[in-house]
């Protein structure tokens, strides 16, 4: 290996010669990484701000939980490495809910957990969407209702139902996340759900679901029979 190459990545292999040699399989987290990341400075190699922004276990949640700020704040990454790392967390973002064929049809829990946990579960505050459907229970797009604190957010059945009518939906899914990763509904939850449903049947738009995400788990009010 060039000597240039062992100063740049500092390890026996350097990551660009591992992928072509084994495969992109072979690399850890931290190699991976580093070859998006590409230079570091003259006391921390790509390689060492890959681990430190991974942390020591945390693996990819290291990325996918960071935010500008805190990727600014470590020493060697800029503003536009940070954007550039966050760039590469939206498309994992997005990558997991692009599907092919027809509009996805919402029919079951599972499904739309499916769709929005890549997207909530790495959050360190809650955030409550609305999924707008169509007559067809089939997704027509989403909307951030409110952002709160970390184990808090305020809505109302008033903010659900002026969006859905508005995007003149036919039916809603609430959805919002603990960044604890348990999904274990509140009192407050269960109280906006019941308003919101409520609220839904008056107006003739149903709220199909009410879905709160941990961590690769979570809580259906539909399955537990609560809606």
């Amino acid at each position: 290996m060039p000597q240039e190459n062992k100063k740049l990545w500092n390890c026996e292999m350097d990551p660009e010669t591992k992928a072509r040699k084994y495969g992109m399989e072979a690399l850890t987290d931290a190699e991976l990484l580093a070859l998006v990341i590409r230079c570091g400075t003259k006391e921390k190699n790509a390689l060492d701000l890959a681990r430190e922004i991974l942390g020591q276990e945390a693996g990819f949640y290291g990325l996918m939980e960071s935010s500008l700020a805190s990727l600014m704040a470590i020493d060697g990454i800029g503003r536009a490495k940070a954007c550039l790392l966050l760039a590469v967390r939206s498309i994992v973002i997005r990558a997991s809910q692009q599907k092919k064929g027809p509009r996805l049809e919402m029919k079951n829990a599972y499904c739309v957990a499916d769709f929005f946990m890549e997207q909530l579960r790495y959050l360190q505050k809650e955030q409550v969407i609305l999924c707008l459907l169509d007559n067809k229970c089939r997704y027509m797009g989403q909307v951030l209702l409110a952002e709160g604190t970390c184990n808090t957010a305020v809505i109302s059945p008033r903010e659900v139902y002026i969006e859905a009518l508005m995007h003149r939906a036919c039916g809603v899914i609430l959805l919002h996340n603990h960044p604890s990763g348990d999904p274990t509904p509140s009192k407050e939850d269960r109280a906006v759900t019941t308003m919101c449903a409520l609220a839904g049947e008056n107006l003739g738009i149903p709220l199909m679901d009410h879905i709160v995400i941990g961590d690769l788990t979570y809580f259906s009010f539909k399955e537990q029979g609560l809606i």
